[in-house]
């Protein structure tokens, strides 16, 4: 366990000094760059086998949940570019105004809380703009995930089937919601990032794992095969369809 961890479960259980050693931790960590060490380098290899699995084909498009300062959205981008992938569109999705409210299950271990990981839509376009991103192919998607990620939404990103996804929203049900959503654009070859796949280490009733575990039980014709793990608490998987 490295030292911010150790630091980490130290003070977990005294929520205010958590609170505030979390936000000191992210003041002196400022820039561009990602939380998670090891998400960049799994973003490249997503696209990398994203061209592999649909040769001379458009792979489908990018979905990201979870943006905190855009670094691994600015990653995709410029992997896609990488691999050949030029039909690719991104969207991000994001609060910019941190986690929502940590309710019900998503509370086990005292991990997370309200505001956590907040940075503005401002900051972010900022830091895309200035590494060259072309913002006639992303769209950045506002709100907390509940209130909007709805049908009409779908209908007006004219989204389409998704090559590789993201998922970077920590909880239980951030990740639900945005999995219920992508329900029809998840198809065979896609794949899919949880960035937070370990986050809960009280077992797989919560988290990531559990949200994925309830989208298998209502699309049994899909399977997500794993590919690897990844620093520090993310899994790769590459999807299935069929019985």
């Amino acid at each position: 366990m490295g030292i911010k961890r150790k630091l980490a479960a130290a003070v977990r259980h005294c929520p205010p000094l958590f609170k505030l050693g979390s936000k000191l931790y992210h003041t002196m960590n400022a820039g561009f760059k990602s939380l998670s060490p090891g998400a960049p380098g799994a973003i490249e290899w997503a696209f990398e086998k994203a061209a592999e699995l649909h040769p001379g084909k458009p792979a489908g498009d990018y979905y990201e949940f979870g943006l905190y300062k855009g670094y691994t959205f600015f990653t995709a981008y410029r992997a896609a570019a990488q691999f050949g992938l030029s039909q690719t569109r991104f969207f991000g999705f994001d609060s910019f105004q941190g986690l929502p409210q940590v309710e019900d299950v998503d509370r086990t271990g005292g991990r997370f809380f309200k505001g956590q990981f907040a940075c503005s839509r401002e900051q972010v376009e900022k830091s895309l703009l200035k590494n060259g991103v072309d913002f006639n192919r992303i769209r950045l998607i506002p709100g907390f995930y509940e209130e909007t990620l709805t049908d009409e939404l779908k209908k007006d990103l004219k989204a389409g089937p998704a090559g590789v996804i993201l998922l970077d929203c920590d909880l239980y049900s951030s990740t639900s919601t945005a999995l219920n959503w992508l329900e029809g654009l998840i198809v065979d070859k896609t794949v899919v990032l949880f960035d937070d796949w370990y986050s809960f280490t009280e077992g797989e009733e919560y988290g990531q794992q559990r949200a994925l575990a309830e989208f298998l039980q209502r699309n049994p014709s899909l399977r997500f095969e794993p590919e690897a793990d990844y620093e520090s608490n993310g899994r790769t998987f590459i999807v299935r369809s069929g019985v």
